[in-house]
């Protein structure tokens, strides 16, 4: 019997011993960039069939792929309801457990300096939404009129056009989900008082304009939730009409959920673990535009005309003229916006499909 007893003993604690070691090995930890010890779930796995592109400040620059997905995650979770199970307590208790507007005017905002690494194509888990965003940001949602909307974008712009001067002041330059939205970089930034080194209100919209609200006109009188970070709620970066809207409106709330939990979630939920062609490029959410400063002379800007009423049967060239997109390009050439990749693999002296500039001649391939 005791012999027995022995027995069970030592299975039960070897079935423990074994327990955790595979907790172990399916947890890993990784230090925020706050000094906090995360630990990650090493068994959660996705697939990527695209390089999402982060590193190199590219979402400081314009629209990048990575930030159609972050915000299109952040939205997502709201539109859908989740959202209403991460409420904390005070705010519940307050009758605070839903978002308070319909859903067509609901919008996403995630700054570009918070978006820091690529994601590779191929398998991807934790560990490397963990490197794109190493801070423990709360999802949040401010309350704002249209017309806060646009002077919090105009705020976002200022560090346009990029360069390795403004590259701090661009880490505010705002990726979106829900709306589309254009920066005219040749215009000066109407510099109100200082907020935050290097930051500085508006103190007018010159720059920046609002085209549509998921699919809609833009009204500057609506009220539209923003859904964004903790972080941006508090008044980070230039991020001083989000606080202040946020004051103004007690349902505007930071919630419990974790950023790159719900960014998880949406990945697996919605994509069912796979990124694919959808997010292959930027989706045309945002225009920046800014005069090159070529070696010689440009010349005057006019568009090439295309052949055939609008499409283009044979390579030609195109002046890019203002308030051009690649998108708007493929529009007039071929018919359809949605052909605007082929232009961009013509023009390998594009780096960044969102930033084209007036005066640039484009290759445009037949149809």
């Amino acid at each position: 019997m005791k012999k027995f007893k022995r027995t069970v003993t030592f299975f039960l604690a070897l079935c423990l011993t074994l327990s955790l070691s595979v907790m172990s090995a399916s947890a890993s930890t990784f230090i925020d960039a706050h000094g906090n010890e995360i630990e990650l779930d090493d068994t959660l796995e996705a697939y990527s069939s695209v390089v999402l592109t982060g590193a190199n400040d590219a979402a400081r620059k314009g629209e990048t792929n990575l930030g159609d997905l972050w915000t299109d995650a952040l939205r997502w979770f709201a539109v859908s309801g989740k959202i209403n199970e991460y409420f904390d307590e005070d705010d519940i208790a307050a009758g605070n457990t839903k978002i308070d507007v319909d859903a067509d005017h609901i919008v996403a905002l995630w700054n570009g300096g918070n978006l820091r690494a690529d994601i590779a194509e191929g398998k991807f888990g934790a560990a490397e939404l963990a490197q794109v965003l190493p801070y423990p940001n709360k999802v949040a949602i401010v309350y704002m009129s249209g017309a806060q909307l646009l002077e919090a974008l105009e705020a976002a712009a200022q560090g346009l056009p990029y360069s390795e001067a403004s590259a701090a002041a661009c880490a505010s330059f705002m990726q979106v989900s829900g709306l589309t939205y254009s920066v005219n970089a040749d215009k000066t930034f109407d510099k109100g008082e200082v907020y935050k080194d290097p930051w500085s209100k508006a103190n007018s919209v010159q720059r920046v304009s609002i085209e549509s609200v998921n699919g809609k006109a833009f009204d500057t009188a609506a009220t539209y939730a923003v859904i964004t970070s903790n972080a941006n709620f508090n008044g980070m970066d230039s991020s001083y009409v989000f606080k202040a809207a946020a004051e103004a409106n007690e349902k505007s709330a930071i919630t419990t959920a974790v950023v790159r939990d719900i960014v998880w979630m949406y990945i697996d939920e919605q994509l069912e673990n796979i990124v694919g062609e959808a997010y292959a490029a930027p989706q045309g959410r945002i225009t920046v535009t800014a005069t090159e400063q070529p070696a010689q002379p440009a010349e005057p800007a006019q568009p090439t005309e295309p052949a055939n009423s609008g499409e283009a049967t044979q390579s030609s060239e195109y002046t890019v003229v203002r308030g051009d997109s690649l998108w708007k390009i493929a529009s007039k050439v071929y018919g359809s916006g949605s052909l605007w990749g082929k232009i961009f693999r013509a023009n390998p002296q594009i780096k960044n499909p969102s930033m084209i500039y007036v005066g640039q001649k484009l290759v445009i391939p037949a149809k």
